[in-house]
């Protein structure tokens, strides 16, 4: 861990946990949701809103054991939690905004006091979204430029874009001038949202070519084809809420803007897969710590694909949306499964078992993405 600090020229005053600035600590709950809001387009609607209440357990359950994990970090002064470091830095937490977000986008459907604690969750998603985002920003502006562009700088607008589609499913729950509130509110973030899903594209793209993906946390490059995903769905959702807002032109270029998006999605998503399945192909081996990204990454771009096929009308689009979705159910069992059976083992182990940082992060080891570097598969 020190060495570590001293290659990012990190000061004492910082917190040290890598999990904090390198993990994806909502990357369950988006993964979860997201296969919630899935689960009636794959014929098992049953499922949804088991899977959309363990969404919320798990957004409390990891905030209460990070809270307990990192107590003694927050009684660092303020100036520590203030101070902007790498861009690497303060891409995981963005996870957060996006998580709440999505979890709040699927209590919008629940009746009674679910809706008002969505309506909670809301807030939340919009209050860390502005913090959240804003740090990334400032670190981009003063520490990034385009060669320290990888995956996670994806989740800044995929941040914003989730706190878009979240007010807008609360926009057609009220009435007066919250309704128009939460509409706008919801028009701007995808907005900026898109723009910045292309810009960060642009800056990847410019990056890749000069060094490769590089050799660290390639997993998060599927993000960039979730993200896209997400974008487009949230123009589709937001159009629909504020459709009475805008031009009829507008919300045309809005659905053009959402199929190519999409298209870029689609494509960037093409690579991404094969390689995965290549690097699954070559190494045979299951590893501790399975990360969520191609989960809620692969979630996120079915919801894109069904929005793109309402707006375009295009049959094949839908089929697209519904085999990603499909996938998306079935990587999360399979994710799930291998957080369970790792748990499973951490209990087992005689003495106290303690969790290192880098178990603790979530894009240290991968077996759905190419060349990383496997635990040696068990004997036989």
């Amino acid at each position: 861990m020190s060495s570590l600090a001293a290659e990012e020229g990190e000061s004492p005053q910082q917190p040290p946990s890598r999990a904090l600035r390198l993990g994806l600590p909502y990357g369950a709950v988006m993964a979860t949701g997201g296969a919630g809001q899935l689960a009636g387009v794959c014929g098992l609607p049953g499922a949804a809103r088991p899977l959309l209440w363990l969404a919320v357990a798990e957004a409390g359950g990891i905030a209460g054991r990070g809270l307990i994990r990192h107590r003694g970090e927050l009684r660092l002064p303020p100036s520590a939690w203030a101070r902007i470091g790498l861009p690497a830095e303060h891409t995981g937490v963005l996870t957060v905004p996006l998580g709440l977000a999505v979890v709040a986008t699927g209590l919008s459907t629940q009746p009674g006091p679910a809706k008002v604690l969505g309506a909670a969750f809301v807030v939340l998603a919009w209050l860390s979204a502005a913090v959240f985002v804003a740090r990334f920003a400032v670190s981009v502006a003063r520490r990034g430029g385009t060669t320290a562009v990888d995956g996670g700088w994806f989740l800044a607008p995929a941040a914003l874009l989730g706190a878009g589609i979240a007010a807008a499913a609360y926009a057609g729950q009220t009435v007066g001038v919250l309704a128009d509130l939460l509409r706008w509110v919801a028009l701007v973030a995808a907005a900026v949202g898109v723009a910045g899903y292309w810009a960060v594209a642009v800056g990847a793209t410019l990056a890749v070519a000069r060094r490769g993906l590089g050799q660290g946390r390639r997993v998060l490059w599927w993000i960039a084809a979730g993200c896209g995903g997400l974008a487009a769905a949230a123009v589709g959702r937001v159009l629909a809420a504020g459709r009475a807002l805008l031009p009829s032109g507008v919300a045309a270029a809005g659905h053009v803007v959402a199929g190519a998006t999409w298209s870029v999605a689609a494509v960037l998503a093409v690579p991404i897969v094969v390689a995965s399945v290549r690097s699954l192909a070559r190494t045979r081996r299951i590893v501790r710590a399975a990360p969520w990204p191609p989960t809620f990454s692969t979630a996120v771009f079915a919801l894109g694909a069904l929005a793109t096929a309402k707006m375009s009308g295009v049959p094949a689009v839908t089929g697209v949306g519904k085999v990603a979705a499909g996938a998306t159910l079935a990587l999360w069992a399979v994710t799930a499964a291998l957080h369970v059976s790792r748990l499973l083992q951490v209990a087992r182990r005689p003495g106290p078992a303690e969790t290192t940082d880098r178990d603790a992060s979530t894009v240290a080891r991968s077996p759905l993405v190419p060349d990383t570097a496997p635990m040696a598969a068990p004997p036989g």
